[in-house]
C-alpha cells in the first residue's frame, strides 16, 4: 500500500510541475541555396535548392528549384544563362584561371542570391613516371610517380590530390592508395573518393616535390594513371572537410546537423574556385 501511495503521489507531483509553453516564433523565410564550384577542368555546374526549417527535412514539392534564372558573368560580361538539366544548372563553358566571376540566381518567391568569385592564377605542375626503379623488400619490381608543382606566393592555398589507375580487365579506374612519409600526409586521412587534402603551410610560395612508389603492373592498359591536383582557398577547404566528415559520420541519419560556411549573398551555399591541373600517364 505504501508503494502504491508513493507512485500516486509521484504522478500527481509530475503532472502538477508540467506547464505548457507557447512560443511565438517568427515565420520562416526560405532562401535560395546555391552549391557548386568553378573548376578550370569542368563546365560551369551548380545545384540550386531552397533552405528549410531545421525540423523539416522536405515536403511533397522536394527541395530542388527547377525554374530559377542563373546568370554567369566573367569580368562583368554576361557569359549566358545556365540551363537546368537533371538536377543541375549547367553552362557549357570552362572557367579560366585569374578571372573574376559573378553568379546571380533568382526565382519567384525567394530573395535574389549572388556570389562573386575570383579565380587564382594557374600554378606550374609536372608529372614523371618510371615503371621500374628497382625492387621492393620482397623482390618485386616497383615503379615511381614523381609530382612537382609550385605554390602561389602570398596566398593561403589548399590542395586535393587524387591519383587513379586503370584496370583494362575490368575497364574501371581505381583510386591509388598513397603511402608517403611526407609531412603533408601526416595525420591526413583519405577522403571518400580516394583523394587527399593538404595545405601549403610547410612550403608556402615554394616548389614542392612528392614521390610515390607504385607496385609493378598495378595499372594495366593505356592510359595507366591520371594525376589530378586541385588548388583552392582555405574557405572552400573548410567547407569540403565539413561535408566529407558529415558524410562519413552518417550523412544526417546518425549524426548532428552541421553549420557550413557560405559565400552566397542573399542566400546560402558555397561556390568554390578550383584550379585543376591534370596529367595523364600513357
Amino acid at each position: 500500500m505504501k508503494n502504491k501511495l508513493f507512485i500516486i503521489l509521484g504522478l500527481l507531483l509530475f503532472t502538477a510541475c508540467s506547464k505548457e509553453i507557447t512560443l511565438n516564433l517568427p515565420d520562416y523565410d526560405s532562401k535560395l541555396v546555391v552549391n557548386g564550384e568553378l573548376n578550370t577542368d569542368q563546365i560551369i555546374d551548380f545545384e540550386v535548392s531552397r533552405s528549410l526549417p531545421i525540423m523539416q527535412v522536405t515536403d511533397s514539392s522536394g527541395y530542388l528549384i527547377k525554374t530559377a534564372t542563373v546568370q554567369v558573368f566573367e569580368n562583368g560580361n554576361l557569359l549566358g544563362n545556365a540551363n537546368y538539366f537533371s538536377g543541375r544548372y549547367q553552362l557549357n563553358y570552362k572557367p579560366k584561371a585569374g578571372q573574376s566571376y559573378t553568379i546571380k540566381v533568382n526565382a519567384a518567391g525567394y530573395p535574389n542570391a549572388e556570389s562573386q568569385i575570383k579565380m587564382a592564377n594557374v600554378f606550374p605542375m609536372t608529372v614523371n613516371y618510371k615503371d621500374s626503379i628497382g625492387l621492393d623488400d620482397f623482390g618485386f619490381k616497383i615503379g615511381e610517380i614523381k609530382l612537382n608543382f609550385s605554390d602561389n606566393v602570398n596566398t593561403e592555398d589548399y590542395y586535393k590530390l587524387l591519383i587513379t589507375y586503370y584496370n583494362a580487365a575490368t575497364t574501371v579506374w581505381f583510386p591509388f592508395d598513397i603511402n608517403s612519409n611526407d609531412i603533408v600526409f601526416l595525420n591526413n586521412d583519405k577522403l571518400t573518393d580516394g583523394g587527399y587534402l593538404f595545405s601549403d603551410r610547410t612550403f608556402s610560395g615554394k616548389s614542392k616535390s612528392l614521390t610515390f612508389k607504385v607496385p609493378y603492373g598495378l595499372a594495366t592498359g593505356s592510359p595507366k594513371f591520371v594525376v589530378s591536383l586541385k588548388q583552392f582557398s582555405a574557405e572552400y577547404n573548410d567547407y569540403l572537410q565539413a561535408i566529407d566528415q558529415y558524410r562519413q559520420n552518417g550523412n544526417g541519419t546518425s549524426n548532428d546537423p552541421i553549420i557550413l560556411k557560405s559565400n552566397v549573398n542573399g542566400g546560402i551555399g558555397m561556390i568554390g574556385a578550383v584550379i585543376n591541373k591534370k596529367d595523364t600517364i600513357l
